[in-house]
């Protein structure tokens, strides 16, 4: 159609392909000399005659490489010479920590011979420390700030009764055992003082089922472990030495007494003496074998 085809003419024929540029330059700028000087300095080349120009980089000098390092478009490991050297180093450093990793390694095996030997020690002396605590005729217990059982010997689990011997079949010296579900109030109460104020209890005797138990309570560990030393008084072998003990106290804060008033009580002071020391030598007698009475 021609009407169609003048007016798309119409249309096109007057188009503007007129263009307007503006200017962006995206070259590199060339880096300033400084910067130079420090790429030179890191890859190895801080004097003149340092610069080898050996083109192994793949640039005609030294100094066209370290410009173009700067510009950010090569690395510094592109230098053979750089490479090498850094090759160098790091085997070096490679080898320096190989040896202290071996001398680590000898000495944490000395360390480990030291600790196993120091354990052995350790665990013997346990051993043998509980050796004698068991063996010790006088109950022992130890128990932590926690009132929980450390350690105990034979003669305490055998004061304390048929709960304890018990538990002791399970958990031997009663490890880890609350000594409140043991104890009454008024003895595990004197192990809650030692460890609250860290002083001793000395000799207290107390009434426990059937028995007259001694008590002495003192702080291992501030007020984090006590231990006990428990005596049944109404056993044969402690009767004996409780007596004798008891009266030679009572001789030695009395003796002093004795003499001073003695000129008061005449004979009669000299008749007490004679007749506690007596009461001594017979009990005496009686626990040291091999004597008859």
């Amino acid at each position: 159609d021609k009407a169609l085809w003048q007016k798309n003419m119409d249309k096109w024929l007057k188009l503007d392909f007129s263009r307007s540029f503006t200017p962006n330059d995206q070259r590199i700028p060339e880096p300033p000399e400084e910067t130079i000087n420090e790429v030179l300095k890191i890859i190895g080349k801080q004097n003149p005659e340092d610069e080898l120009n050996c083109s192994a980089c793949g640039y005609k000098s030294c100094r066209d490489f370290a410009s173009i390092v700067a510009k950010g478009l090569a690395i510094p490991e592109m230098c053979h010479t750089f490479n090498l050297r850094n090759k160098q180093e790091y085997i070096e450093t490679l080898r320096q920590t190989n040896r202290k990793l071996a001398e680590t390694k000898k000495a944490l095996k000395e360390s480990e011979k030291i600790a196993l030997r120091e354990k052995d020690l350790a665990q013997s002396t346990s051993d043998m420390m509980n050796n004698m605590l068991e063996k010790l005729p006088s109950a022992v217990v130890i128990v932590d700030s926690n009132l929980k059982i450390l350690h105990s010997n034979h003669s305490f689990i055998n004061i304390i009764g048929e709960d304890a011997m018990a538990i002791s079949e399970i958990i031997p010296g009663l490890s880890g055992a609350d000594i409140k579900t043991l104890v009454p109030f008024n003895i595990y109460n004197m192990f809650s003082y030692v460890l609250k104020e860290n002083e001793p209890v000395v000799s207290k005797d107390v009434y426990f089922e059937d028995s007259m138990l001694n008590i002495s309570i003192f702080p291992i560990r501030k007020n984090k472990i006590c231990g006990a030393i428990i005596r049944d008084l109404y056993s044969p072998e402690v009767q004996g030495e409780e007596v004798i003990n008891r009266v030679s106290e009572v001789i030695e804060k009395n003796l002093a007494m004795v003499q001073k008033i003695g000129f008061l009580l005449g004979e009669g002071a000299s008749e007490t003496e004679q007749m506690l020391n007596s009461i001594i030598e017979s009990y005496k007698k009686r626990t040291t074998p091999g004597k008859k009475v």
